[in-house]
């Protein structure tokens, strides 16, 4: 870590920069000619993208080549229908003496179809409607490769969507993606987990601006009921196993969640709203450039009082970015911080074994959790790039019960250092190495002395990818990274756990994405992959094993989708197979005869299933989406036995908290001064825990649901926008998580501001 900060202050100081640059001005506009605001324009050269900018409310938007491209920025105004790309394909950049070096623009927008074309002063540049929501940087790949062009299963949650639909918490527009199951214990601020495709909780990798927020304590310490939406600009998503490109944790798909950017004009919004349960947020955000930085920061408080006692929660967060560009070099520093607070009421509502004594008033949790990071960029050449980053991220939890105060933190560091270089045309390739060193300190995890101590592991990794396009119809993305897991010596406990002796990991993980366009109108894609994720701090604390090894994931995905009705009409389906191995699980009673040791890697289990999803987009001012989810789950027998399963589960058994079928749709209006959305999912029934005692006590049906909901936001004048968002419209009584009930018929109003 020291040697990549040492690295990065070293390019900063000594590798010149060209700082003479021209200057590109344009507009996006619909077909009838009037401004997409918020489109996303970016600058995109063989390595990657150089640059990324929004448009206004007026749909215009500047950005900066350096000096080689000034010769096409100063040709003559362009328009983006004077260069005719064909789907699929990208504009040839051979226009001047020197084009090699230029990037082309790509500029997408929710519900548009995404162009591509080359730089020239003074664009005018109009965007075809089409149902479909792309972005040139996206997860799922250490190269930049649009969502449109991945194999893989990847889908975006826009900026227009975080800011149209009021949503206090980013979570909660995640219901909305096919594969995705968010199980909330009750209302805002209740622990809430994330199901993908199947696998468990702790099988998803959740980030912020490329950033693991995650735990070595006891798996992702973080729960996603505490990212507000105020601090999100947008949110990207990939399904099945993502290991060979992120590394531990990253089992079952990754989640980003992108925090506000600087933007190239000046940008000022404010957030005031209030509803039911005394529900209360404020936020604020500012973005800019200002002498060649780039700023961006954001604040924001979110208060509720909840539907029972003890039930209420406080959100507080900071945020800044800082970026600067200096010829072919980009630097960016930035951090994130979020305090939080909730009451934990316990479960108050099925009661299945007639455990409930009543509210628990006493328990409660506050967390503080932050990141920050720095990340240095540089071209050296039109077919090299260089890059150095590190970051951090640290998260301090206290739990006060009726049994006393307990704490945990977490702490995690990484550097990462890597080299992008076109190879061909058509191929190109990233490589590079990876360190990170992750602790833990717990209340319970202590020595023979009673004494507390910290737990560490480091880890060091070595990729490589490989992109290949072939005629601008088929990609291809291959890749492999191999992983060495150093776990130092334990101390024993005195009482189960005998002295750890330093341990040693080393495991390989490929991956391969496929896009084929079949036709303009039809495109294959599919993708295999495998997944780890290591023991955690307690799993290592909590038992006489000393070779645990990582939980695996093998994955696999394949898919076709169908453009129709003059690309007004956008069908997709997905079948993915899951399988995992080498799960750990606490032994004794009949099991104790499969191994010695209290814990084991013996366990198994597999989720299978399809994801069916449709867009349409009949004009401007009507987006219509939905999609349905068939989910197949299997407990299978542990390792050495023919029909065994940990107690209470049994083989054949589905797993719990996934329902077989969900499904999700969301009905976007605007004309005018009106912006709404009519919203709803559904769960079918699932298999829970026992709600006060857990499974030992027993798995329960519980019965499916259906959620809608109805946003509002009303133009008053020029930047003032009041909003009303109604949630659970239709006022059901039902558990998202069995034995806490979700909050029936509730509301918030608002007004936001906008300077431009």
């Amino acid at each position: 870590m020291k040697f990549l900060v040492s690295s990065l202050l070293a390019c900063c100081l000594f590798v010149p920069s060209r700082l003479s640059a021209a200057e590109i001005k344009g507009k996006i506009t619909d077909p009838s000619g009037a401004p997409i605001a918020g489109a996303q324009v970016s600058l995109v050269n063989r390595l990657g993208v150089e640059l990324q900018t929004v448009t206004s409310a007026d749909g215009s938007f500047a950005v900066t080549v350096d000096d080689r491209c000034a010769g096409l920025v100063g040709q003559t105004s362009t328009s983006a229908r004077d260069v005719h790309v064909p789907p699929g394909q990208r504009p040839a950049s051979r226009l001047a003496a020197d084009p090699e070096v230029c990037p082309t623009i790509t500029v997408t927008a929710p519900g548009f179809r995404t162009n591509h074309l080359n730089i020239g002063a003074n664009l005018t540049i109009q965007l075809e409607i089409a149902p479909q929501v792309d972005s040139v940087r996206v997860v799922g790949s250490t190269l930049d490769v649009p969502a449109a062009e991945q194999g893989s299963s990847v889908s975006i949650i826009p900026r227009e969507q975080v800011r149209e639909r009021n949503e206090p918490i980013a979570s909660d527009l995640l219901r909305y993606i096919p594969g995705l199951t968010l199980a909330q214990s009750g209302a805002t601020g209740g622990v809430t987990s994330l199901f993908i495709r199947g696998g468990n909780a702790n099988f998803g990798l959740m980030q912020i601006d490329g950033v693991p927020v995650l735990g070595f304590g006891a798996g992702p310490i973080l729960d996603y009921a505490h990212i507000p939406a105020a601090a999100i600009d947008h949110i990207e998503v990939i399904r099945g196993a993502q290991s060979a490109v992120y590394g531990p944790y990253a089992n079952s798909g990754v989640i980003d969640f992108i925090t506000r950017q600087p933007e190239s004009g000046l940008h000022l919004e404010m957030l005031a709203e209030g509803g039911t349960y005394q529900e209360r947020r404020f936020a604020i955000t500012a973005a800019g450039t200002a002498a060649g930085f780039g700023v961006s920061a954001s604040a924001s408080r979110l208060d509720t009082d909840g539907p029972v006692a003890n039930n209420d929660y406080r959100n507080e967060d900071l945020l800044l970015h800082i970026t600067r560009r200096f010829g072919r070099q980009r630097l960016a520093f930035g951090g994130y911080f979020d305090s939080n607070e909730a009451g934990e009421p316990g479960p108050w509502g099925s009661d299945p074994k007639g455990t409930f004594t009543g509210i628990d008033t006493i328990s409660r949790e506050k967390n503080n959790f932050g990141e920050g990071y720095g990340r240095y960029e540089i071209d050296l050449s039109e077919r090299f790039r260089e890059e150095l980053s590190g970051s951090f991220f640290q998260s301090q939890n206290g739990f006060q019960s009726p049994f006393g105060f307990s704490f945990n933190k977490d702490q995690r560091e990484q550097g990462e250092a890597r080299t992008t270089a076109a190879i061909g045309p058509h191929d190109v390739a990233a490589f590079g190495v990876w360190a990170a060193h992750e602790e833990v300190n717990n209340t319970f995890i202590t020595d023979a002395n009673f004494s507390t101590f910290p737990i560490g592991r480091n880890d060091i990794a070595v990729y490589g990818e490989n992109r290949y396009e072939f005629r601008g119809r088929f990609f291809l993305n291959a890749g492999l990274r191999a992983e060495w897991i150093r776990t130092p010596e334990i101390p024993g406990d005195g009482f189960s756990r005998p002295v750890f002796p330093a341990s040693n990991i080393a495991r390989v993980n490929p991956k391969v994405a496929a896009s084929w366009l079949i036709t303009p109108t039809t495109r294959a894609h599919g993708s295999f992959g495998l997944g780890l994720r290591p023991p955690s701090g307690f799993e290592l604390a909590f038992t006489n094993n000393p070779s645990l090894k990582p939980e695996r994931t093998r994955s696999i995905d394949a898919g076709i989708e169908q453009k129709l009705l003059h690309d007004r009409l956008l069908l997709d389906a997905t079948y993915f197979y899951n399988r995992y191995y080498d799960l750990i699980v606490t032994l004794g009673g009949s099991l104790a005869t499969l191994s010695h040791y209290q814990t084991d890697n013996l366990a198994n289990s597999r989720a299978q299933g399809a994801e069916f999803s449709a867009s349409v987009r009949p004009s401007r001012w009507l987006f219509l989406r939905g999609s349905y989810t068939l989910l197949e789950t299997r407990i299978l027998s542990l390792d050495g036995s023919a029909n065994l399963a940990p107690s209470p589960f049994t083989v054949g058994q589905q797993l719990t908290r996934r329902p077989r079928r969900s499904g999700e749709m969301v009905a976007t209006f605007t004309r005018g001064r009106v912006a709404a959305d009519i919203t709803g999912y559904f769960r079918g029934q699932a298999l829970f825990e026992e709600p006060a005692f857990g499974a030992s006590n027993g798995l329960f049906w519980d019965s499916g649901f259906a959620n809608v909901g109805v946003n509002l936001n009303y133009r008053l004048v020029k930047g003032v926008t009041a909003y009303g968002h109604l949630r659970n419209a239709l006022n059901q009584h039902y558990e998202e998580v069995f034995g806490f009930p979700s909050p029936r018929l509730n509301f918030v109003a608002g007004l936001k501001w906008v300077l431009e």
